[in-house]
């Protein structure tokens, strides 16, 4: 085998683990720039403790947004499976209120600019806002 086919099978065998690694390395930066940090501020538990409402604050980007879950007990939040009720422009501070277990009242310190997304209820949960 001449010298000149000794070199190209080498560099055909390093040339597909680095476009490989290279690949790799690209998807990880990429994921990174969109990547979302969720920063849990508070958990306000309803009368009977069967339920809470979990507030985080959300930053993508140049995206600033705060948040409000419904989790029952004995399950565990997740900023990735727990569903949002309210979204709301900016890091606010979030006003929670149970009038009972099956009601709770929103309010927002100062009031949002921007709302993205207000349910008026998160399963048998009626949501008030204010």
């Amino acid at each position: 085998m001449s010298r000149r086919r000794r070199i190209a099978i080498v560099v055909a065998a390093l040339a597909i683990p680095m476009g490989f690694l290279g690949v790799v390395l690209v998807d990880s930066l990429m994921h990174q720039f969109g990547a979302c940090r969720v920063v849990r501020q508070s958990a306000f538990a309803s009368p009977g403790g069967g339920q809470l409402v979990v507030v985080v604050w959300k930053t993508c980007g140049a995206t600033d947004s705060t948040q409000a879950s419904l989790v029952a007990r004995g399950r565990t939040f997740s900023p990735e499976d727990t569903p949002t009720f309210v979204s709301v422009a900016g890091h606010l501070d979030v006003v929670v209120a149970w009038s009972s277990e099956r009601s709770v009242r929103i309010g927002f310190i100062p009031e949002p600019g921007e709302v993205y997304k207000r349910d008026q209820r998160a399963g048998d949960v009626a949501i008030n806002y204010e």
